[in-house]
């Protein structure tokens, strides 16, 4: 049973790290995925780069690393369960880098491992290839699975130069961090074992980084508990034998899945449903057809509906293009601040970017081509941009550009409701890209009769019960008409409720309820995610009585941090924030003498109301 299930206040002492030492310094990442990973990286290269402080100068240093699955470094989306060989990483590999190219040198590097150990990872992506004669490519959309093992290589290349330097690394893998609070001797954090349930303290931590990925929220969803109802695609070994398991209960002739979302996990989920068949491909390794799998007794195979507000799919796009823009520039951005006491409206930013637009695709295209494309259906969408590519790369070019100037941080409170309910999804759909590969298997789906797609827009739930137990789908017709179809499965492939008071962390919502961290909230507006220093290097604001100000312990980036999502969802703003909270975390090593004493008494916290995981007794 764990330590706290009861309440009655504990404290556990970890046997391999106790309460800090004058003269050290202690840094802990929770969570070691792409985010943790990186920032892992640029922290030992900070310390360790030549020219920086000698060993006998510098503190003696230890670093904790927290993961819940079994490897450090994949973290959730690049692990192995979760990324099924047709899942693609949605970036060109040279963006993917957690510094400068060096996925691409990566895959140089390591090419005869990879050859003779991942043959089927190359295969994916190169279909037909001689082995011998592969040559990573900068622009390839390389599977995910690829990424997670340059990522756990990575982690561990990290490790390995900070034992060459003295430094301590403690790797908790299968552990969870469930609690976390400030004491007189830095900041401690409560691990569970996820494997036996026992539970004990990392303490006097001088730096902790909330690393913790993208999160499924634990309450507000209706029919999380309703039999054929998956509440995400992964991992997506879960998919296809909960389908199974739901069309023995009972489906029509022809079973029919609805994958609700046409993003990037969206996509993944009709990947995974459709696994069991098979894609045939050209000479030239392009994609020609699919073959369903045989089914039993010779009934129809899997019907899959996607859907999404839009009804569209990413764009296929190439690399940038050299058209920069002419009116939404900083000095525009300027003077809308002066007219509007310091921030940023909507409005006039949406028509300087139509403006943009406009005189890039010599008037035949403007924002409101961006909002609702001049496409009768998903399919049509996905031809003209394999085969007519004349304004697609462009469009995605300038989209990509706008979102990357950061106008979301000054826009009022009122216009960020308003970015975020209706605005964000088409910069996403817009600048986050597809792999060739899938549209093409996506048309091959539609022409094989599997796959159709459906706009449901913004009116009615898409996703109700239907009388007989299954599910109804509410959408949109081509003419605009409302309509209906029957599902029996749903997978949910869409955005969350990022509140943090539903986050299933107990960590998260323990330092919630200790003021630790604090929600990010403009004028009543809670964007959702937590709330950083306004004055940067990343710290997490927290709230000691009713003051707010920066944590001298915690920081964060990345995915816990919502409103920081929506300018700086791409590869180079991760590697930026990890280089910034690398060069913040070594200053205090460098500020630290050498010196030994012996440690203080910790605060032991008041847990008579602390939020507790479930793990095996």
């Amino acid at each position: 049973m764990p330590a706290h299930a009861s309440g009655v206040p504990s404290a556990v002492w970890s046997p391999e790290l106790k309460a800090n030492t004058v003269g050290t310094v202690r840094y802990c990442v929770i969570g070691t995925g792409f985010a943790g990973t990186c920032a892992l990286w640029h922290l030992v290269r900070e310390l360790t780069a030549p020219g920086r402080r000698s060993p006998l100068s510098r503190p003696a240093v230890s670093i904790a690393t927290v993961e819940r699955g079994p490897v450090s470094g994949p973290g959730y989306p690049y692990a192995k369960d979760n990324a099924q060989l047709g899942h693609r990483c949605n970036n060109e590999a040279s963006t993917m880098g957690i510094h400068g190219n060096d996925f691409v040198d990566w895959l140089a590097e390591n090419k005869p491992r990879l050859v003779a150990d991942h043959p089927e990872l190359v295969l994916e992506t190169h279909p037909g290839i001689d082995l011998e004669q592969w040559r990573p490519k900068n622009g390839e959309f390389y599977p995910r699975a690829l990424f997670g093992l340059y990522l756990e290589h990575r982690f561990q290349d990290a490790v390995r130069t900070a034992r060459e330097h003295g430094i301590d690394v403690r790797q908790y893998t299968e552990h969870e961090a469930v609690d976390g609070w400030s004491a007189r001797d830095g900041f401690s954090v409560r691990l569970c074992d996820l494997a036996t349930g026992r539970e004990f303290d990392l303490d006097g931590l001088d730096r902790v980084l909330l690393s913790t990925g993208h999160w499924q929220s634990a309450q507000g969803d209706p029919l999380a508990e309703h039999p054929g109802y998956l509440a995400a695609p992964y991992p997506p070994g879960r998919i296809l034998p909960a389908v199974a398991d739901r069309v023995r209960r009972g489906a029509g002739d022809r079973p029919r899945v609805y994958v609700q979302g046409m993003g990037p996990s969206g996509i993944d989920a009709v990947m995974t449903l459709c696994d069991e068949g098979a894609f045939t491909y050209t000479a030239d390794g392009h994609i020609d057809s699919y073959r369903p799998a045989p089914t039993a007794g010779g009934t129809e195979p899997l019907h899959i509906v996607v859907g999404s507000r839009s009804g569209f799919f990413p764009p296929v796009r190439g690399p940038l293009t050299g058209h920069e823009l002419h009116h939404l520039t900083p000095d525009a951005l300027a003077g809308i601040r002066s007219e509007n006491r310091g921030q940023l409206r909507l409005e006039p930013v949406l028509d300087l970017l139509d403006k943009d637009l406009r005189r890039a695709t010599d008037g035949a295209l403007g924002w409101h081509d961006v909002e609702k494309p001049r496409f009768a259906s998903a399919r049509e969408k996905l031809e003209s941009d394999l085969h007519d590519a004349r304004h697609g790369n462009l469009v995605y070019t300038l989209v990509l550009k706008a979102r990357r100037m950061c106008f979301y941080r000054e826009l009022t409170s009122a216009d960020k409701a308003l970015y975020d309910r209706y605005f964000d999804p088409h910069f996403i759909r817009t600048a986050v890209p597809m792999p060739t590969a899938n549209a093409e298997k996506l048309l091959a789906l539609m022409d094989a009769g599997v796959l159709s797609t459906v706009q449901h827009g913004y009116a009615d739930p898409p996703v109700g019960v239907h009388e007989d137990g299954g599910f109804v789908i509410a959408y949109q017709t081509a003419d605009g008409e409302r309509s209906r179809l029957r599902a029996d499965c749903v997978v949910r492939a869409k955005a969350h409720d990022f509140g943090l008071e539903h986050h299933p962390s107990p960590l998260v919502r323990n330092l919630l309820r200790r003021g630790e961290i604090v929600r990010h909230e403009e004028s009543g507006y809670a964007t959702g995610g937590l709330a950083l220093d306004p004055h940067g290097d990343y710290r997490v604001t927290r709230r000691v009585g009713g003051i707010t100000g920066p944590s001298p312990h915690l920081s964060s980036y990345g995915s816990p941090v919502r409103f920081w999502q929506t300018e700086n969802n791409y590869a180079g703003a991760f590697v930026r924030a990890a280089e910034q909270v690398a060069a913040d975390w070594a200053e205090t090593a460098r500020s630290i003498p050498q010196q030994t004493g012996a440690p203080e008494s910790i605060t032991v916290p008041d847990d008579s109301e602390l939020i507790t995981t479930e793990t095996r007794s």
